[in-house]
């Protein structure tokens, strides 16, 4: 897909429906607890001597990976969800490609 067909792809996203903005807002919400809850369940385990224990570390493992979920996985699911569009990335830095499926669900 070459850009001239990327940007006409971004540009034919419906934006103005307030469902899709609702359920969009929604997902990410969710997708803020994820990273949220994760997050603290981390830092409680790092600082507190307590709670290092096997069991927890094993709870901490579990932790990352739903993190790592919540950070690289959850954001681009939302957006296919709402827009059955795909977002994908060939740099950090940039967006380069946006496409939607041939086929229809």
């Amino acid at each position: 897909m070459n850009e001239s067909e990327c940007n006409a792809l971004v540009e034919s996203l419906n934006w103005s429906k307030v469902e899709s903005i609702a359920a969009l807002l929604g997902l990410f919400s969710i997708d803020i607890i994820v990273i949220a809850g994760n997050t603290m369940v981390i830092m409680a385990v790092y600082y507190t001597s307590k709670l290092r224990s096997v069991t927890n570390l094993f709870i901490v493992s579990l932790a990352v990976a739903d993190l790592l979920v919540g950070l690289a996985v959850l954001p681009f699911s939302a957006v296919w969800e709402v827009f059955k569009a795909c977002i994908r990335v060939s740099k950090i830095e940039q967006l380069s490609t946006v496409s939607q499926p041939d086929h229809k669900y």
